[in-house]
């Protein structure tokens, strides 16, 4: 069975949900344009989930936006001690994460921007994640852009897999996970289009 519409359906709901309080991406500048071109993405966490959601979001970026986005492959070439952990902008990440864009290590983001020598740095950390009924699982991301090393966007948003809590509904597996963060990533890269003026047409 084609799951593609009830991942869409699930990922859409719980946008909609969130949608009164946050964003997937909201620039700091309302009337905020990209002028610079070229883009990369990195995790802000030294693991597995946060390393693949920085893959699929820079392929996402690649496919949904007219960015230059710079391979993961030479992302890990430029940086000698990449992956690793960067201070990120939360206080707390139990069950949802409690946001504070202060927070994050910007000496260590001008740092890196500056050894990749990109227009633009898309960070994000998925410091947690929740699971309903061991039915769904929600991975819990908050992100931020940034240009010449000033934050000029921020967002969050979950990679969720699973339908139901519903005893009778299967518990989510490694596909199921990979392909919600595909989804989401898919989701955030056309916000990002649209509101840096870089959308592809």
């Amino acid at each position: 069975m084609d799951r593609g519409p009830i991942r869409t359906v699930v990922l859409l709901a719980l946008l909609v949900s969130l949608g009164g309080c946050v964003s997937t991406f909201n620039p700091v500048n309302d009337n905020f344009r990209a002028k610079g071109k070229t883009i990369a993405v990195i995790a802000g966490l030294d693991n597995e989930p946060n390393i693949m959601t920085a893959k699929n979001m820079a392929d996402s970026l690649k496919k949904n936006t007219r960015f230059q986005v710079m391979p993961h492959s030479q992302v890990k070439q430029s940086l000698s001690n990449y992956p690793t952990n960067i201070p990120g902008p939360y206080k707390s990440a139990y069950f949802e994460i409690e946001v504070d864009y202060t927070k994050t290590d910007m000496k260590k983001i001008r740092s890196i921007q500056q050894q990749l020598g990109v227009d633009y740095l898309y960070v994000l950390w998925a410091p947690s994640a929740t699971t309903y009924g061991g039915k769904i699982h929600s991975l819990n991301i908050v992100a931020q852009l940034f240009e010449n090393g000033k934050e000029v966007g921020n967002g969050r948003f979950n990679a969720t897999a699973g339908h139901s809590t519903c005893c009778l509904s299967p518990a989510p597996d490694t596909a199921d996970k990979t392909n919600a963060i595909k989804d989401a990533t898919d989701y955030v890269a056309r916000e990002i289009g649209e509101k840096t003026g870089m959308a592809k047409q």
